[in-house]
């Protein structure tokens, strides 16, 4: 038998005060509210408070006949309702955008397609909402998310305003919206740097109202269900992407613990089927929000611009860690250990720059330092050729957690660190410092491994081949201490895909850089989450 869902009736609300999450019940004729029924089956929700509505429209409809569905539907938005969905044992949660699924705990959700996992039950457009002035600037620059993403990505005095990404799907598929335009156009370092510049000219909106801009130059993305009854005799500029219709889709999640069970397998199977039908139809529009594919917003009268052909795709996980570690100092705490090259070719001037390599690295290092919080550890180690023999590289700053003495620690090491004439034993030091890195690891930490180097393993003689490498890495690979390496190649195409090669037996990527640009963004990138190739 199910736990019994123990909470105190308000009328058709019953507040859990001590969770943060309210519960909707139906009242029954006479005023008293009914927990457990005649009704054979009950499904336990959890949702997004602007998916709510539909779910109480449809609540009376659920236990209409004898194959009745008795609704208990608990409010949770953003990265809280994981916790909800295990704290009530429920049936399904259906959350404003597929890309929550991120977050939930491995275990919790059925597979995809399993129970209709995956299904998508609604969708509502994000706009970009802003001043006249400021949407003819948008245009002028292409009228895209891209658009978008450059002018608040510099000092074009456009600004942001956005809901809190933690707790709102608008919030975080508008932000990720913007990361998403650069990562497409440019590829995700890029898209790491500017979003990390877009943050600095943002306005954050907590609370459950939506992100409107506030004044001249700012715009603000907010989502068509909260701007339809927003529209009055003057309405704002209101622009829906030339390049892609970035949009939140409801979507159906059912718990794995539901599935299991086949009386809650057909329990969901009767509330899904109502989703779907005519009732359901009708409580979308009336919640102002769209069937999923549909071309035009609910409401005969409403008149907004048409959404681009092309559909931004589902924020992947990584996607989505970008956007809540470039918001939250506490999403970026990582084990990392920065292993820099300093043989003779780092002291070279970057592309696009005038200054050289080394001095980017060096400032790369005080930035990725700044970024990180105190319970973060880092470590930086040097190498080139028999630095410290037998070891080709070299310990400047031993690896502890950044408080205020390991802070200074770091940026005395980063300064000492300069170009001189050396050989590279790379292969070796790619294996020491991935195995350092394993020892080292926490449960519940990322740990990365970030290599900065000219790409070459040159003057070593005795040093390992790729294929020894390769081997190596093998050996020392430990599921239970997962390990992000990344190799960051400067120039070197050939012998960055080599690497490439070598390292993907312990899924390691390597990223092959060009121009100064790109060295600082892997910089950012590395705070915002990681180095990886998805």
């Amino acid at each position: 038998m199910r736990p019994v869902l123990a909470v105190a009736a308000l009328g058709a609300v019953a507040l859990l005060v001590a969770t943060g999450l309210y519960i909707r019940v139906r009242d029954e004729p006479g005023g008293a509210t009914r927990l457990t029924s005649a009704c054979p089956h009950t499904v336990r929700v959890v949702t997004a408070s602007s998916f709510a509505p539909v779910l109480d429209a449809l609540a009376p409809g659920t236990r209409a006949d004898d194959s009745c569905v008795n609704l208990q539907v608990a409010v949770a938005d953003g990265r809280a309702a994981p916790e909800a969905v295990e704290r009530i044992d429920a049936d399904v949660w259906i959350p404003d955008d597929s890309s929550w699924a991120a977050v939930a705990g491995g275990g919790l959700l059925a597979a995809k397609e399993v129970a209709g996992s995956g299904t998508v039950l609604a969708e509502t457009p994000i706009y970009m909402v802003t001043d006249a002035a400021t949407a003819d600037r948008l245009r002028a620059a292409g009228g895209s998310w891209l658009a978008l993403a450059n002018l608040v990505a510099s000092d074009s005095g456009v600004r942001l305003a956005v809901r809190d990404p933690a707790g709102s799907g608008d919030g975080m598929v508008g932000a990720g919206g913007v990361a998403e335009a650069v990562w497409l156009a440019k590829g995700m370092d890029a898209s790491a740097l500017a979003l990390a510049r877009a943050m600095r000219v943002t306005r954050t909106v907590t609370g459950r109202d939506p992100a409107l801009p506030a004044g001249r130059g700012e715009v603000g993305l907010v989502p068509e269900y909260a701007l339809l009854p927003r529209l009055g005799s003057a309405p704002p500029a209101v622009l829906p992407g030339s390049d892609y219709a970035v949009v939140l889709r409801y979507t159906w999640l059912p718990t794995r613990a539901a599935v299991k069970d086949l009386a809650r397998v057909a329990a969901l199977d009767r509330f899904r089927t109502l989703l779907a039908g005519e009732a359901g139809a009708a409580a979308l529009d009336d919640a102002r929000l769209r069937a999923p594919g549909a071309d035009t917003p609910p409401g005969a009268d409403v008149q907004l611009p048409a959404l681009a052909r092309a559909r931004m795709g589902v924020l992947g996980p990584h996607h989505v860690d970008h956007v809540l570690a470039t918001w939250y100092a506490p999403d970026r705490r990582t084990n990392l250990l920065a292993v820099v090259d300093v043989s003779g070719s780092m002291g070279q001037q970057a592309p696009g720059s005038g200054a050289k390599l080394i001095d980017l690295v060096r400032e790369g290092c005080r930035a990725l330092g700044r970024l990180l919080p105190d319970d973060s550890r880092v470590g930086i180690w040097e190498f080139g050729l028999a630095l410290d023999p037998p070891r080709d590289y070299r310990v400047v700053l031993p690896t502890a957690p950044l408080a205020a003495g390991h802070r200074a620690a770091m940026d005395a090491a980063v300064s000492r660190l300069a170009a001189r004439q050396t050989g590279t034993g790379l292969y070796d030091t790619i294996l020491a410092a991935y195995i350092a890195g394993r020892d080292a690891a926490e449960p519940g930490v990322s740990t990365q491994v970030l290599i900065f180097t000219d790409g070459r393993n040159e003057g070593d003689a005795q040093g390992m081949t790729l294929a020894q490498l390769t081997a190596g890495l093998q050996r020392a690979k430990d599921p239970a201490r997962p390990i992000h390496l990344s190799v960051v190649a400067f120039g070197q195409r050939r012998e960055a895909k080599l690497l490439a090669g070598a390292v993907k037996p312990v899924d390691g990527y390597v990223a092959d850089l060009a121009t100064a640009e790109e060295v600082t963004a892997v910089f950012i990138h590395t705070a915002a989450g990681g180095l990886h190739g998805d």
